[in-house]
Formats: C-alpha cells, structure tokens, sequence
C-alpha cells in the first residue's frame, strides 16, 4: 500500500541525458499533461521549474530520475535543495513496464513516461535520492580502483606473452610474476642471454638486491633451467627487452596507486560511520562497493527495499493455486554480485556457524544450492542494512536452533 495519497500529487518523469534532459508530468493516473526538455547546466535549472509549476495546478511534485550520481545528479541536488522529493527510480524497472506495452517505438519521451508511470505505481519500491558527495567519492574512487586492477591484470598477461618467447620455461623457476624477485630479475635481464656469462654468485647479489632473503639456490635453479631449454636469438631484442621492463614499470606504478587508493577508500569508509568491516569476509573493496551503492541508509525504510534494490528479492507469480518465485534479475548487479561474494565467504564452515547452519537447512529441504545462496544473502542484506542503519558493528551469533529458523 502506497504511503502518499497520490491523488493530491503530480509526478515527473525525467529521460537524463548528458546535454538535455526530457521530462513528463503526469497526474496520478499517468496521464502527460506536459513535456519538457531541460539543458543540464545549474543554471537552466530554475527556468525548467517555473515552467513546470505553470502547469502544477497548485499541486506538489514528485520527480524520478533513473539516475542521481551522474548525469542527473546536478539536477538531483537542485531539486532536493528546493524542498522536492525525489525518488531513484530503477532503470531495469522501467525497461520493463516499458516492453510490457505494445507500443515498441523508442523515444526520450516515452522513456520518461515509462519512468514518471513506474514512480507512480512502484512509489514505494524506490528509494528517496540522497546524492552526497562522500558517497561519489567512495564511488569514483573505487571506480578508479577497478580500473586500475584490470589495466595491471591485462599488462601481466601481456608481459607473460613477451616473456615466454624469452624464457619459455619460466615458470619453472618462477611461479608467477607477482614477487619482487622475479620483477627484479625479468628487469635485470628481460632476454635469455642476457645471462649467458653470468655466474652463480653474481645472479644471486643481483637477485637480493630486489629480496634479501632469497633462497642462496635460486640462482642456480634458474641458470639450470635456462641452460636445460637453451634460447634462440632474435632480431631487435632491445626494443623487445624494453617492452619488458615498461610492462613491469607500469604494473608496479598501478600497484601502488592502487595501494593508496585503497587506504582512500578506506578513510573515506570511516567517515561515513558504517562499520561494515567489522562483518567477517569484508574487506575494503567489499566495504566500499557496499556503500558506493547503497549510499545513504535512510533512504530505506525497511530492509526489503535494500533487498529489492539489488535484486535479492525474489518475483513472484501466481495463478489460480499455482504459485512460483523466480529471481530478480532487475536488480542492481553489482551490490548484488557483493551480496554473492559475501554470501560465499559466511557459508564456509568455521567463518559464520550460524550462515552455515542455515545454508546447509536449505539444502536439506530440497533447495538448490543457488537457491540456498539467495536465501543467505538475503539475511545479509538485513545484516547490513542494520549494522549501516545503526552505525553498530557486527557481532558473531550463537548458533541455536531457533536461531537457524526457517
């Protein structure tokens, strides 16, 4: 049941864009009673109410907007600033209400539309838009961060394809390329006979520079492998050699960055007073990613609206006796691909008894063990929509049998 009498309210719909904006407000039955478009700069903004409160009536306005942390956030906050509700309306939402109809044309308008009729009929499923700049910035730098994890995840396999045209046996005397040994020594000498003259002793002082604690048969180890296979000399071996040591530059330069963006995150996380990591299998990242999507925690009132954001919630249809539930894939993918992540780590035996108590019931009442999972993240999402509404940390249950429930 909707909280507002919406029958004393007119809605807006807004289609965001990156230069203009296209908005409908309808009446409560979701008939268009104008259509506007809105430059998106600050300072258009005040001339698109006026306009709009021509064709108000007298009535307050509830806006929705697919989206208040880019293109619309702007308008978000101005509006907000000037005593408006403004709800965030879920993009999958509305790209469903908008297939269900036969009309197939895709346009600005209709998509408001789609939009100002799935805020009016799901007011209460959308929660009300809070664009603070601490939850952007949690956001943009963790964006940041990511990228910046798949740029040094695609630099170490491409020097792993350089490599093994050089040492094609590499692995047998380094596992991976991720110790400072073996950066140090790829460094050193990026081609094979590069230490064809070099000895024991002196390939071992060069290795400890990079790791002191080199084990005193590493050296050996490597000039035996490297001997065993033999190599092939190669044309322009020096442009190749630098490919190398620019790869392992570049891929050192990101790790760092990413270091500190991490510690970033993680003051940043202090700031907002949401003691998510206190939670066993919650890391940073996973903190971060948390609330970069969630945001501000009073805009749920109920911890099934979170559920229902991240796509946790399961569908159901019924017909007759017939009564089926199926998952939500209209959901925010990411907080929900988090709550999946988390859910793995509580049901592993020894980390969460209580977690694991309650996904091993499932699976004994019949439950598939994907079923079972959603079923634990949806206690998670109570889990964290408490410990971020109360600001309080997460403390290990004792298992009992009440406590399993149902």
């Amino acid at each position: 049941m909707a909280s507002i009498d919406r029958t004393k309210y007119l809605f807006v719909g807004v289609d965001l864009h990156k230069k203009t904006h296209v908005a409908v407000l309808c009446n409560c039955f979701g008939d268009v009673m104008k259509q506007f478009k809105i430059t998106n700069a600050p300072n258009h903004f005040p001339d698109f109410l006026e306009d709009l409160k021509k064709h108000a009536e007298g009535k307050d306005i509830i806006f929705g907007l697919e989206d208040v942390n880019f293109y619309g956030r702007s308008l978000a906050k101005f509006l907000i600033a000037n005593g408006y509700i403004v709800k965030e309306v879920n993009s999958s939402y509305t790209k469903k209400k908008r297939n269900k109809g036969t009309n197939r044309n895709k346009t600005d308008e209709l998509d408001a539309k789609a939009i100002c009729m799935n805020l009016i009929m799901e007011y209460d499923a959308h929660p009300v838009a809070n664009p603070q700049d601490i939850y952007l910035a949690i956001k943009q730098t963790l964006s940041t961060r990511n990228n910046y994890v798949k740029m040094a995840a695609n630099m170490k396999l491409s020097l792993h394809n350089l490599l093994i045209h050089h040492y094609p046996n590499y692995t047998d005397f380094f596992k991976d390329l991720e110790s400072k040994t073996a950066r140090g020594f790829f460094y050193t000498y990026p081609s094979c006979e590069m230490v064809a003259n070099v000895s024991t002793e002196e390939l071992t002082k060069t290795l400890q520079q990079y790791n002191k604690s080199v084990p005193k048969t590493k050296a050996q180890e490597i000039l035996n492998a490297i001997a065993a296979n033999g190599w092939v000399d190669n044309g322009y071996q020096e442009e190749r050699n630098q490919s190398i040591r620019s790869y392992i530059q570049s891929i050192e330069h990101l790790e760092a960055e990413i270091a500190a963006l991490e510690k970033q995150l993680d003051r940043l996380i202090d700031e907002t007073g949401y003691p998510l990591k206190t939670i066993h299998g919650v890391d940073t990242v996973l903190a971060a990613t948390f609330i970069a999507n969630i945001g501000d925690i009073n805009r749920f009132k109920h911890h099934s609206q979170l559920a229902k954001l991240a796509g946790i919630a399961p569908i159901e249809h019924s017909s007759g006796e017939l009564q089926n539930r199926y998952s939500n894939k209209l959901g925010n993918r990411e907080l929900n691909k988090a709550f999946y992540s988390l859910a793995l780590t509580q049901i592993r035996q020894g980390i969460n008894p209580l977690m694991y108590e309650y996904y091993q019931k499932k699976i004994k009442e019949g439950r598939k063990k994907k079923q079972a999972m959603v079923y634990v993240a949806r206690r998670l999402v109570s889990i964290v929509f408490s410990i971020m509404k109360n600001k309080t940390p997460y403390r290990q249950p004792t298992v009992t049998v009440e406590a399993v429930g149902a």
